[in-house]
């Protein structure tokens, strides 16, 4: 199994974006003042999160913006103002985000001269109804050319994709899920649309043209692409905005699913739909059952705030039910028995 990096990020929120999409807000998002970066304030950031024995490969990324439409100067700035870290082996290798439509060919070998490795695109959704709709300002097409080229230059590509954006469904964003298997990232993260204060969607919600999907739909939506990702062998390393003290400060989120956890939600319902047959057939001839499954997956298994053993208990009619923890079994394994006496 591919070792995750460290990751270390600096923000650049909103800086280089040509657009203002409907959903957008990256300060609050992200939690970071919208401040210029000069090499001292990067040095003794990125050495805020280095130690002498660091375990894992580091990876230093710049996030919220759309790096690659920075003018050169600043880009050239930003990635100088790196390069003693991954001279001296401190950092592995450097990572971005960008849009769809902001990747050329010159630009992509300056990247690689810079230790560039990683290239995150903002694709939110491959239906171009959605994307009009979201402001976006490029295409399906654009996220297509632009994972072709940057495989072509030697990248790891990862996409970003929102599901419940304006003019989307379930069927839509599926098909979106579909589309971007087909394409082979790397990686992908999954963002549920949420409405934040003061920007466009705020304003579609408040007159009633936008509903963002409850906690449930996006739960259910994210499970299902999941699943398909997990099948493709493409890995989804992130379901859900990362809380910060800004985002969550009151009034910030106006409506949509925002949930802390709710990359733990979405696998627990996995776990659930996999693990409920199993159950009921079992219960069928004991009334008390455990589950075995790897250890570090057994909170997932369990759900949220117990929410899938107090499910079965009360659906099976279960006198007891626990989980047990065995180190023989790998990740998305289990097996359910009856209580040993």
């Amino acid at each position: 199994m591919k070792t995750r990096p460290l990751i270390i990020p600096i923000f650049i929120p909103q800086e280089g974006c040509r657009h203002r999409c409907v959903y957008c807000d990256q300060p609050t998002i992200t939690g970071a003042a919208q401040n210029p970066w000069d090499r001292n304030s990067i040095r003794q950031y990125v050495q805020s999160y280095l130690t002498p024995r660091h375990r894992y490969p580091v990876q230093l990324a710049f996030y919220g913006g759309s790096f690659t439409l920075l003018s050169e100067s600043y880009q050239r700035h930003l990635l100088d103002s790196v390069q003693e870290f991954l001279r001296q082996g401190q950092v592995n290798s450097l990572r971005l985000s960008t849009r769809p439509d902001g990747i050329e060919d010159n630009n992509l070998r300056f990247l690689r001269t810079m230790g560039v490795a990683t290239i995150e695109l903002g694709a939110q959704s491959l239906n171009d109804r959605v994307l009009a709709a979201s402001a976006r300002g490029h295409s399906s097409k654009d996220t297509h050319e632009a994972t072709k080229r940057l495989k072509r230059h030697g990248f790891e590509v990862g996409l970003q994709l929102m599901p419940g954006l304006p003019g989307d469904s379930r069927r839509t964003f599926l098909k979106t899920v579909e589309k971007s298997i087909a394409l082979a990232p790397s990686f992908v993260r999954i963002y549920p649309t949420v409405v934040l204060s003061s920007t466009p969607l705020e304003r579609l919600f408040r007159s009633g043209r936008f509903k963002p999907l409850s906690l449930k739909k996006a739960v259910d939506w994210c499970k299902e692409s999941k699943k398909r990702f997990d099948s493709a062998s493409i890995a989804v390393i992130r379901m859900g905005l990362q809380s910060t003290v800004t985002l969550e400060e009151p009034g910030r989120i106006v409506a949509g699913p925002y949930h802390p956890a709710l990359g733990q939600l979405v696998n627990s319902a996995i776990w659930h739909e996999k693990i409920s047959p199993v159950l009921r057939e079992a219960s069928l001839k004991s009334p008390r059952l455990e589950i075995h499954g790897p250890s570090h997956q057994l909170a997932e298994i369990r759900g949220h705030q117990n929410s899938n053993i107090n499910g079965w208990l009360k659906e099976l009619k279960l006198t007891s039910l626990e989980t047990v923890a065995s180190e023989q079994m790998g990740a998305g394994e289990f097996r359910v028995t009856a209580h040993r006496v």
